[in-house]
């Protein structure tokens, strides 16, 4: 083999190595991001489990009058705000109509989580019903 057919072969190895090398990075960044992402989106869900965990709460509930829905959405919106988030997670509270939905938005990085809660959903909601009278007395 001559000089020139052996600068040529290193010249190729190096080039083919080079692009291989770039490819295994980018495969490599494109992983470790999925995987950050992932992560996010693990964190975002255990948020939303932790904070439903807490509306359905019966010891919240037990022994509690019914209440009318919007009072009980403010309710639900003050359990929710009281709850504590991870570092760099924030927490968007918005009633979509009054006295009918509430819509939770937790944002982290990238990556977004929405949940809609029903007052009527979480039990107690309704107007106090006075006495019933009967039928044929005069009040």
């Amino acid at each position: 083999m001559n000089l020139m057919e052996v600068m040529t072969a290193a010249l190729l190895f190096l080039a083919s190595s080079g692009a291989s090398l770039a490819l295994w990075s980018q495969a490599a960044g494109s992983l470790a991001d999925d995987s950050d992402r992932l992560a996010r989106s693990d964190r975002l869900e255990a948020v939303l489990v932790a904070v439903e965990s807490r509306l359905r709460d019966p010891d919240l509930r037990q022994g509690a009058p019914a209440l009318p829905c919007p009072v009980l959405l403010d309710r639900l919106a003050a359990t929710i705000e009281a709850g504590s988030l991870p570092v760099g997670m924030e927490r968007h509270l918005t009633i979509a109509a009054p006295g009918d939905l509430l819509q939770l938005r937790l944002v982290e990085g990238g990556e977004e989580r929405m949940r809609s809660y029903n007052p009527a959903a979480f039990g107690g909601c309704g107007e106090v019903a006075p006495p019933a009278t009967e039928p044929g007395h005069a009040s």
